[in-house]
C-alpha cells in the first residue's frame, strides 16, 4: 500500500498543494482542480444565480490559488469555498447600486424562509463567516456530499462526535443567517443544503481551468487573470494564424514558374526556318 493511500482527503489536499507550491507541479494542481471544480462552481452558482458569471468567478478562484498557494493554512476546501464566496459577492455588489446592495445584504426584520431561492445567496456568505473548522465540516458534509462516517474517518473520531459537531455548526449557521434577516428551521436548512449543494462543473469551465493549469507553475510572477489571458490568447492566436497564412501564400507564389506566353518568341521560331531554307539551297547546288 502506498503512502498516498494512507492519507485522508484533507492531508492529500495539503500534500498536492505543497507539491505545486514547491515545484510548480502542474499535475498536482490539475488534481486539485479535478477534486474541487464542482464544489467551487456550485458555490458561485448559488450566490450569483447565473452560469456565465459563476464560470468567471470559479476561474478567478482557482487563479488566485495558483498565484498564492501559501495562503492555504489548514483546509483547502474551506479556503476555496471562502474565496469563491467572496469573489461572487464582490461581483454581485459591483453590479448593483448602493441602494440595491443595502436592500439585499443589510439585515432585514426576521421572517420565516422556506424557499432555497430566498436563502441561497446568503448561505455561503454566512458559511464564510464561521470558524475555519466548523465551515470546513459543513462544506464537506452538505456541499460536497461527504457522509458522516467518512468524515469520522478523516477526523479520526467517532460518527457520534461528527454528528454533534454538525448539529452545532448548523445552529451557528442559522444564527448568522438570522442576523441577515433570514430565519429558517434547522431541519429545513439541512434539507435544502443537501438537495442543492453540489452540481457538476460545466465542460466549458473545465476547459478554461485547464488553461489556468497549463499556465500555473509555482513561480508565477507576471501572470494575468483568466479573462485577460482568454482575450489575449485568442487575439494573439488569430494574428499568428493570419501571419502564417499570408506568409505561406507569399512563399508559395515565389516558387511558381513564370507564366508561359501564348505566342512563341520570334527569335525561337525564325532561326529554325532560316536553317531549313539554307539546307535546301545547298542540296540543289550539289545536285
Amino acid at each position: 500500500m502506498s503512502a498516498q493511500t494512507l492519507l485522508n482527503p484533507a492531508e492529500l489536499d495539503l500534500m498536492l498543494l505543497e507539491r505545486f507550491r514547491q515545484d510548480g507541479d502542474q499535475e498536482a494542481f490539475a488534481e486539485i482542480v479535478r477534486r474541487y471544480a464542482a464544489p467551487v462552481f456550485s458555490t458561485c452558482m448559488r450566490v450569483l444565480g447565473d452560469k456565465g458569471r459563476a464560470d468567471d468567478a470559479s476561474q478567478e478562484t482557482f487563479f488566485r490559488l495558483s498565484q498564492k498557494p501559501e495562503a492555504v493554512k489548514q483546509s483547502l476546501g474551506g479556503w476555496l469555498h471562502t474565496t469563491a464566496t467572496r469573489i461572487s459577492i464582490d461581483a454581485v455588489r459591483s453590479e448593483s447600486s448602493r441602494a440595491q446592495r443595502e436592500a439585499k445584504y443589510e439585515p432585514k426584520p426576521p421572517s420565516e424562509s422556506v424557499q432555497w431561492s430566498e436563502i441561497s445567496p446568503h448561505v455561503d456568505q454566512a458559511l464564510a463567516e464561521l470558524p475555519d473548522e466548523t465551515r470546513a465540516l459543513l462544506v464537506r458534509h452538505f456541499l460536497q456530499n461527504v457522509s458522516q462516517c467518512m468524515l469520522a474517518g478523516e477526523m479520526r473520531t467517532s460518527p457520534a462526535t461528527v454528528s454533534r459537531k454538525i448539529k452545532a455548526g448548523v445552529d451557528l449557521l442559522r444564527s448568522h443567517l438570522s442576523k441577515k434577516g433570514i430565519c429558517v428551521a434547522a431541519a429545513v436548512l439541512v434539507t435544502l443544503m443537501r438537495d442543492h449543494g453540489a452540481q457538476a462543473a460545466p465542460a466549458e469551465l473545465m476547459a478554461e481551468l485547464g488553461k489556468i493549469t497549463m499556465l500555473s507553475g509555482g513561480k508565477s510572477a507576471g501572470a494575468v487573470s483568466p479573462l485577460t489571458f482568454s482575450c489575449g490568447f485568442w487575439w494573439t492566436t488569430g494574428i499568428t494564424a493570419l501571419a502564417a497564412t499570408f506568409g505561406g501564400l507569399l512563399y508559395t507564389a515565389s516558387l511558381k514558374k513564370p507564366p508561359i506566353m501564348s505566342e512563341p518568341a520570334p527569335s525561337v521560331v525564325e532561326a529554325p526556318r532560316a536553317d531549313a531554307q539554307q539546307s535546301r539551297h545547298s542540296a540543289r547546288l550539289n545536285g
